[in-house]
C-alpha cells in the first residue's frame, strides 16, 4: 500500500461541513487504495497555520479560501453537501494525491 497520505478537511467553523466531508473520505479513499493518514478538520481561519506545519498533503476545503496562501494543492467542493459531482471530486483528490 502506499504511503499514508494526510488531508486538511476546512470549512468555516470546522464542526458540520468537514465532519461530512471526513466521514464520506474515510469511507471512499481506502476502496480506492488510498492509505489515510489523517484526516484533520480546521476552521478556515486556521488552515494557513496548520497547512504551514507541512504535515498536510492536500487541503479539501468546502469554503472559499486563497489558493496562493498554501504550497500544498486545493480542492474547494460543495459536493460532499450537494451530493452533485461528488464521484468527480473524490477522483480528482485521488489523483491529487497520488501525484503527491
Amino acid at each position: 500500500m502506499s504511503e499514508p497520505k494526510n488531508l486538511l478537511l476546512v470549512c468555516g467553523t470546522s464542526v458540520a461541513t468537514s465532519t461530512v466531508v471526513r466521514e464520506k473520505l474515510k469511507k471512499e479513499l481506502p476502496k480506492r487504495d488510498v492509505n489515510i493518514g489523517t484526516l484533520t478538520k480546521a476552521k478556515v481561519t486556521e488552515a494557513p497555520s496548520k497547512a504551514k506545519s507541512g504535515s498536510y498533503d492536500l487541503i479539501v476545503a468546502t469554503t472559499s479560501l486563497d489558493q496562493d496562501r498554501f504550497d500544498i494543492p486545493v480542492i474547494t467542493t460543495q459536493a460532499f453537501m450537494t451530493g452533485i459531482g461528488e464521484e468527480e471530486v473524490i477522483d480528482e483528490i485521488v489523483e491529487t494525491l497520488q501525484a503527491s
